[in-house]
């Protein structure tokens, strides 16, 4: 056995846990106990006496609650009773207790394996408690019937026959109240329930003196239940037809469909004809609404249809400023590029300027788009710095070696591409001198001496535009 403290096995001969030191003098007893009261079960129950195996099992489960063995006794016990739902939940009880190698896994997977037969059991039971509120009501047909179909659902339902013969008990229909009780005891042969209501059968069909009447019989007990005394016959004599019962039931007849022509008839005819009329109101109402609907949709409509052309009108008069595409184009070139050239770790220099020329495509005053100036702004500030100062790099080499167109482009675009430092400006002038521009070149020795007063090359620029005057 298992110690009930600590769950461990335990031999057999000894009285104490080898784990936890429990006594289990005790639990020993009752486990006895359990297992005799287990066994009186077993025998009661191959005897069909399911009440009483149902109460050993209770006593032998009170003594063990862990004695699977009685549990799901008792569990196939209550599904041979037609108790499905007490016999489900002790197997799962069971289950619960002993995990693995239980034959409740074997009684639940057969029920489960069934769904048609599990859901008429289902059925039973919720037809079974209609039937017993009807019952209680004093609804006896409505009772009966349902309970007929919790026997065809169920024909091992004990408390189905058991309150079907209490109703026929209560209607004198003794006959069908015996049979059903003799089904039941069929089933459960020591039911008290059932030997009670055979016992009351019994007296009321033989005729016997109760000394209380029934509980459903108002106090007074039908003293002829099954109609008069049987009686010996004394001679043969052979009946004649009774004429007057054809005769009668001809008329009766005739009285039926002269009543249904002149009576029932004409009121069904009236009545659908008024229920008729009323419809025919109805939906003329209906249709009246529908159509003042549709008058009231129609002018919303049109309305709508004005409004929309006058939308129409002001959106044509509205001018849309023309966008230059080939601008906006170069920013995303731009940013696709240094997209591409920073994600593979390759922006150099001489990449950056690549970047820069497609920047300095695009005018920033001339952007609509907010999200374009954004990416125009991001690029140019990653950008700026790096292929400025390999744009002057570039210049100053063209420079020296008396490239001046090209490095006028290259230098400009240094000064384009952030603030010109005082040698950039320098070499713009220079640049420019060398072209013959003494304008702009007069611009940048100016600019210069304004924003690098401190320059070492102020000197410089001061010659070369006293030069230039």
């Amino acid at each position: 056995m298992n110690c009930p403290k600590c769950g461990n096995v335990v031999a057999v001969r000894r009285n104490r846990c080898e784990f936890c030191g429990k006594d289990l003098t005790i639990a020993r007893k009752a486990d006895l106990i359990s297992n005799t009261y287990y066994n009186r079960g077993l025998e009661k129950a191959k005897v069909r006496d399911l009440t009483g195996a149902v109460l050993m099992l209770k006593k032998s489960l009170e003594m063990n609650k862990r004695n699977t063995n009685a549990r799901n006794l008792l569990g196939l016990v209550f599904f041979e009773m037609g108790e499905t739902v007490a016999a489900l939940s002790e197997w799962v009880i069971s289950k619960h207790f002993q995990a693995k190698d239980n034959d409740a896994d074997v009684y639940i997977g057969a029920v489960q394996a069934n769904p048609t037969k599990l859901d008429s059991m289902n059925q039973a039971i919720k037809k079974y408690n209609i039937a017993l509120d009807s019952a209680k009501q004093g609804s006896d047909d409505l009772a009966i019937l349902q309970l007929k179909k919790v026997i065809n659902l169920n024909p091992h339902f004990i408390r189905a026959l058991q309150l079907l013969a209490l109703i026929y008990m209560k209607n004198n229909e003794f006959e069908r109240a015996r049979r059903c009780l003799v089904k039941a005891n069929k089933i459960d042969l020591a039911n008290t329930t059932t030997l009670r209501y055979l016992n009351e059968l019994n007296q009321l069909v033989s005729g016997g003196e109760n000394t209380s009447a029934p509980y459903w019989s108002d106090g007074e007990v039908n003293p002829e239940p099954l109609g008069r005394p049987i009686s010996p016959i004394s001679s043969y004599k052979e009946d004649k037809p009774n004429v007057w019962l054809f005769i009668n039931l001809i008329l009766g007849v005739i009285i039926g469909v002269s009543v249904l022509f002149f009576l029932i008839v004409p009121t069904v005819k009236k009545n659908a004809q008024n229920e008729y009329m009323q419809k025919q109101r109805d939906f003329d109402s209906e249709l009246l609404v529908y159509r003042t609907k549709l008058t009231s949709s129609e002018r919303e409509v049109e309305d709508l249809k004005a409004k929309l052309a006058q939308k129409q009108k002001e959106l044509d008069s509205i001018e849309i400023p023309e966008y230059d595409k080939n601008m906006y184009d170069s920013v995303l070139s731009a940013v696709y590029r240094y997209i591409e050239l920073e994600s593979s770790n390759s922006l150099t220099p001489e990449n950056s300027l690549e970047v820069a020329d497609l920047l300095t495509k695009v005018d920033p005053a001339k952007l609509e788009n907010q999200d374009a100036v954004k990416l125009y702004e991001m690029v140019k500030q990653e950008i700026a710095p790096i292929a400025s100062k390999e744009a002057y790099q570039q210049g100053r080499a063209a420079f020296d070696k008396k490239e001046y167109e090209n490095a006028l482009t290259l230098l400009t675009q240094a000064y384009s591409l952030g603030d010109p430092d005082d040698s950039t400006l320098y070499y713009l002038g220079k640049t420019h001198q060398e072209l013959e521009q003494y304008e702009e070149a007069k611009t940048y020795y100016n600019q210069l001496l304004t924003d690098y007063p401190n320059s070492s090359l102020v000197q410089y620029a001061k010659q070369r535009l006293r030069d230039l005057e």
